[in-house]
């Protein structure tokens, strides 16, 4: 019998977590993301969709949680390519982002 440690669907959202930041912080080059922090990916049940949920590293940050999300929805083609070179799934999950409100 297999242990319960973690589900495909968990396995995935990290590694999609990880792989979304790397291209953040290596490859995307909009000034208004620098110092984002991504906190957890969610996928829907059927893996088709995946909220990823950020953070603007610095809370100091002058820039507009409004202009963050703009600047996201522009790169969102592009980091979903470079995500889908780095993991090799049948069917990629469409990205959705939004802030994390948690404390």
């Amino acid at each position: 019998m297999k242990s319960p440690d973690f589900s495909r669907s968990d396995r995935l959202s990290d590694l999609i977590r990880t792989e979304v930041s790397i291209i953040l912080r290596d490859e995307v080059r909009d000034p208004r993301l620098n110092g984002l922090t991504i906190i957890r990916v969610e996928l829907s049940k059927d893996t088709k969709k995946a909220f990823v949920f950020f953070s603007p590293l610095n809370s100091f940050s002058k820039i507009d949680p409004e202009e963050i999300i703009e600047a996201l929805r522009k790169a969102k083609g592009f980091i979903r390519t470079n995500l889908g070179k780095k993991i090799k799934i049948k069917y990629l999950p469409e990205l959705s982002f939004h802030q994390d409100m948690e404390p």
